[in-house]
């Protein structure tokens, strides 16, 4: 079983909120200029400690301990060539490189946008992804893969991301983790009622930064014979589920991700039969984009695709960096076409799109 969930490394690394995280648990790095004033001053004052550090090269016959490196040893030699999953080891070393690391991530950003980190699940475990981009297109691309060793004692079936944090589906459906990959931390959720194989899941933030988890499934009622669409939402902050009251005429297939963007995550979703008429063609059902606001916590009102999809055809989200959304959509009536649509402006309630690739997949002979 393949799955895989694609992320920027910088938005895994760097956070644009001015607000202060919930918790230390969802606290990921942050640029120096969000921090508050007495944050701001020891940050300045350990990058002046760093460069007089720099300054002072040590003879490596000499060291016996960690902190004896060369900073510009351990920057440019130790840590370009870790993943980000591994920073919690190396911060755990000494408090001299904690602090290296955030000034290395910070002074390098512009090198981590080239490489593309990402997460997938195979053979129920997880392993992070690095794409490195050569700067020469027609060079390609080559990836590195690394099994996350901290979740080694359970099967997961669906990982999502958001912000830094990463939501992990369980294979036997008991329990959710939360994993921040930067602090090497998890948190274990149990569920208000039992979970199902069918429930559809996505892991946004408030405008205050705090992370949830939003959980829709179908619930049969058996004394009114009736199908309902029953969400339900975890605060990380509060360590709580609460249900919402919402009235939908929408479906949201069971097996689609949604994609997260600025908080709030993205659904393909369709328009929901009546139940009892057998009349409407399935391929006659609207189709839309639908948007679920973290803050406000509700669905968003219906935004247009740029294209009508029929039954079987696929429909796909994903994030372009951390302003945009894409979609791919594979014909079906026309053999060989795949079609990539890029936002030009996206919002819980508004969207725009414009065209960005067209794929001919056609066969071709000999």
């Amino acid at each position: 079983m393949l799955h895989a969930e694609f992320v920027s490394t910088s938005s895994l690394s760097m956070g644009k909120s001015r607000n202060k995280p919930a918790s230390k648990f969802e606290a990921t790095l942050k640029k120096p200029k969000n921090l508050g004033k007495a944050e701001s001053k020891e940050c300045l004052k350990t990058r002046a400690n760093l460069k007089k550090r720099k300054k002072h090269v040590l003879n490596v016959g000499r060291v016996t301990r960690f902190s004896d490196l060369p900073l510009d040893l351990v920057g440019d030699k130790i840590l370009s060539k870790l993943p980000i999953t591994s920073l919690g080891a190396v911060r755990s070393t000494c408090k001299l490189w904690n602090a290296l690391s955030r000034e290395w991530i910070l002074s390098n950003a512009a090198k981590l946008k080239r490489q593309v980190l990402g997460f997938m699940t195979m053979d129920y475990k997880i392993y992070s992804l690095r794409f490195h981009l050569h700067k020469d297109k027609y060079r390609g691309v080559y990836q590195s893969r690394k099994h996350i060793d901290i979740l080694n004692q359970v099967e997961i079936s669906k990982v999502f991301h958001c912000h830094g944090l990463l939501l992990c589906v369980l294979k036997d459906k008991s329990r959710l983790v939360v994993w921040n990959p930067y602090l090497g931390q998890t948190r274990w959720i149990e569920p208000r009622t039992n979970f199902h194989k069918c429930d559809r899941y996505a892991f946004g933030y408030d405008k205050n930064r705090n992370h949830k988890i939003l959980r829709c499934f179908d619930d049969y009622d058996i004394i009114n014979k009736k199908l309902s669409f029953m969400v339900e939402i975890y605060d990380l902050r509060s360590h709580s589920w609460k249900v919402l009251d919402v009235t939908s005429d929408l479906a949201i297939e069971y097996d689609a991700n949604g994609a997260s963007l600025k908080g709030n995550t993205y659904f393909f979703a369709q328009e929901e039969i009546p139940p009892g008429d057998g009349s409407i063609v399935v391929s006659d059902l609207e189709d839309f984009l639908i948007c679920f606001d973290f803050t406000n916590e509700r669905f968003g009102q219906r935004l247009p695709l740029p294209f009508h999809s029929s039954l079987q055809e696929a429909v796909t989200l994903s994030c372009v960096g951390e302003d945009q959304l894409a979609v791919l959509y594979e014909r079906l009536y026309t053999i060989g076409t795949l079609e990539f649509w890029v936002t030009t402006k996206i919002e819980p309630n508004a969207v725009s799109w414009s065209k960005f690739l067209n794929v001919d997949m056609t066969p071709h002979d000999g």
